[in-house]
């Protein structure tokens, strides 16, 4: 009998398979992206019913994914076992659950700030180090350490480049960076 929620019994071997339990469709669907892809390159729906039940629909999953990923050279991108990808695109600061963020208030861009996410005990956690208070190499190692001290990943030694926007915004507001 499948598990009521069977993302969090997917490992490794079910990279780019999603369980779907809905009340009239069940099953297992492949989706294969590109590196910085937003539409999928293959996606299949591989249901229970067509396939015989859960484990076979699951293994026929398996199959067609690896055969495709070997047709159109996707490779699997690598977990940091926080349920996170260690390269992903839109990362910009260099380690995965740290980012770049800024608030409007009034129509501008009022707080700009470095954040880290993270687990602790299964629930996500947020820490933010503002570029105001710190600076923006200052708090971006802090949101790194802080990151870095809840999954144990290594973390990069250069500091990403400053936003065309950051340093306009420093420009008019009188920011340290």
């Amino acid at each position: 009998m499948p598990q009521k929620n069977a993302r969090k019994a997917l490992t490794d071997v079910d990279y780019g398979i999603t369980r779907l339990d809905y009340a009239k469709s069940k099953g297992w669907w492949v989706r294969l992206y590109r590196p910085g892809s937003k539409k999928p390159d293959a996606s299949k729906l591989f249901s229970d019913s067509a396939h015989n039940g859960y484990e076979a629909a699951r293994i026929a999953a398996r199959k067609w994914r690896d055969e495709k990923m070997a047709e159109l050279d996707i490779q699997p991108r690598k977990w940091d076992g926080n349920g996170h990808f260690t390269m992903y695109s839109r990362n910009r600061s260099g380690k995965i659950g740290v980012r770049l963020c800024h608030d409007y208030k009034a129509g501008r861009i009022s707080r700009v700030y470095w954040e880290a996410k993270f687990m602790v005990n299964g629930k996500q956690r947020v820490r933010s180090y503002s570029v105001r208070k710190y600076g923006y190499e200052c708090a971006w190692r802090l949101a790194i350490a802080e990151r870095q001290r809840h999954d144990g990943e290594p973390v990069p030694d250069t500091v990403p480049e400053r936003p065309d926007w950051l340093v306009a915004v420093a420009a008019t507001e009188g920011l340290t960076l």
